[in-house]
């Protein structure tokens, strides 16, 4: 069985619409703090770096971690280190739906609870 991200459980369920869902993405992405920022905060890349990195992918449609390893500033490990931090900062698509106010806080956990019994059910 395919997994279902939980927005789309949410549109299934009626208690969002596609366009709630497109909104939420985007404030997430724009809440999402950029793999560079995170790598200067954790001393990983100089700001000389952070440059050269941009610059390199101004001309490309690769991602900021593989230009990076591309250079030699960062290893794989270090990438992932970086993604894994990027990801436990990102605010979760329910808590934005609720910001939004498409969903409330208890309909929120009835669903979480629901949607992973769901997907540990199988």
């Amino acid at each position: 069985m395919a997994v279902q991200r939980f927005g789309q459980y949410l549109i299934n369920r009626g208690l969002i619409t596609e366009e709630d869902l497109f909104e939420a993405l985007n404030r997430q992405k724009k809440m999402t703090e950029p793999i560079g920022k995170i790598a200067l905060f954790e001393k990983m890349l100089s700001v000389k770096q952070i440059h050269q990195i941009l610059n390199a992918q101004i001309d490309t449609t690769k991602m900021f971690g593989e230009i990076a390893m591309e250079l030699g500033f960062l290893s794989d490990k270090n990438v992932d280190q970086l993604l894994g931090i990027q990801n436990k900062s990102r605010k979760p698509i329910g808590e934005i739906l609720v910001d939004m106010g498409r969903l409330n806080r208890q309909s929120l956990t009835e669903e979480l609870e629901r949607y992973f019994t769901l997907m540990s059910t199988g």
